[in-house]
């Protein structure tokens, strides 16, 4: 049994050091396309720190060509396609069936105070519904068992 565990658990170490000894081209990147990449960037950086005051409200509004290709969208952010719930499952759902690790969830991924609502209703009304089903059964176990 000891032979079999410690095979059992050399072959996991082992698969896993070949997973992350095979994703070592992941973090290979060229300098130059990388620098012509941010030239833009650094050209608008340069721009605004020579002329002190200008905002980027400033150069939308001029339709300056520095920020003509400039995405405005939070870099961390978790973009909901065409406004759906996460893996489509709606927010009182989530709430409802993972209780406060589904309200987190759609927290994270949605950043919208009024899907946080509806899963923090989903999740009393599932808390709710389990205290009913659990006394439900404990009194229908209790009659069963003849003790009413």
């Amino acid at each position: 049994m000891k032979k079999l565990l410690l095979t059992s658990i050399l072959a996991i170490i082992f698969a896993a050091g070949n997973l992350f000894a095979a994703g070592t081209d992941l973090f290979s990147y060229d300098k130059d396309e990388l620098n012509n990449e941010f030239a833009e960037l650094n050209s608008l950086e340069n721009y605004v720190k020579t002329n002190q005051g200008v905002t980027l409200t400033n150069l939308l509004e001029e339709n300056n060509p520095l920020v003509a290709n400039l995405s405005l969208r939070a870099p961390f952010s978790f973009p909901l396609p065409f406004e759906e719930p996460p893996l489509g499952i709606g927010s009182f759902w989530w709430g409802c069936l993972f209780g406060i690790l589904g309200i987190l969830l759609v927290y994270v991924v949605t950043e919208d105070n009024d899907e946080v609502k509806q899963a923090l209703k989903g999740c009393v009304v599932g808390t709710l519904v389990s205290v009913v089903l659990y006394f439900g059964l404990y009194i229908g176990l209790l009659g069963a068992s003849g003790f009413f």
